[in-house]
């Protein structure tokens, strides 16, 4: 990790403990998702629920290492706008696409394919984002979802459709806020 990104996610976290509506990831989550990226050597990352840019540093920090990219979807125009400038001050505009709007509608317009999809965003419609990308997801991608310790309940039916599905492997990792792992295992 480069000194200077350090500080500039030592910033943002600080700001996000600070200002009420910027839920960034906990630093060990952050580095849990970097090691993520790096070991899986993810060539194309999705990210649902952008905010300040703090975990999508984190990743694409890691994908830059990869020579890979970043997708990730901000409904908020100020967030889109504060994140924007964050990943210029992080030197990594260049890896990362930021679409601004609901995931819900932009996810289908999607056509690329994704190794690695990080979803933060609106409790209750995980599973809609997933299903929504699943025909997006390459076999053996890394599906990570944040809160599903903190909250459990409004993700039951994302945990409930992963934990049952043949399709995936699944594990709650008690790190953070809770982080579901999943693989896409067909």
């Amino acid at each position: 990790m480069r000194p200077s990104i350090q500080k500039l996610l030592n910033e943002l976290g600080e700001f996000g403990r600070k200002n009420t509506g910027y839920y960034n990831i906990p630093a060990a989550t952050g580095k849990f998702f970097y090691n993520l990226v790096l070991i899986s050597k993810a060539k194309n990352i999705l990210e649902i629920g952008t905010s300040n840019g703090y975990s999508t540093i984190w990743l694409a920090e890691a994908a830059k290492q990869n020579k890979s990219k970043v997708t990730t979807i901000e409904i908020s125009e100020s967030k889109v706008n504060m994140a924007m400038e964050n990943f210029k001050r992080a030197n990594l505009s260049k890896i990362i696409k930021i679409i601004h709007g609901d995931a819900l509608e932009e996810i289908p317009k999607l056509r690329e394919e994704y190794d690695f999809m990080f979803i933060d965003a609106i409790k209750k419609d995980y599973i809609t984002y997933l299903r929504l990308a699943e025909k997006n997801l390459k076999k053996n991608a890394a599906i990570v979802a944040d809160n599903a310790i903190m909250f459990k309940d409004k993700m039951q039916n994302y945990l409930n459709y992963l934990q049952n599905n043949k399709k995936y492997s699944s594990v709650l990792v008690p790190i953070g806020t809770g982080v579901e792992f999943s693989i896409k295992i067909k």
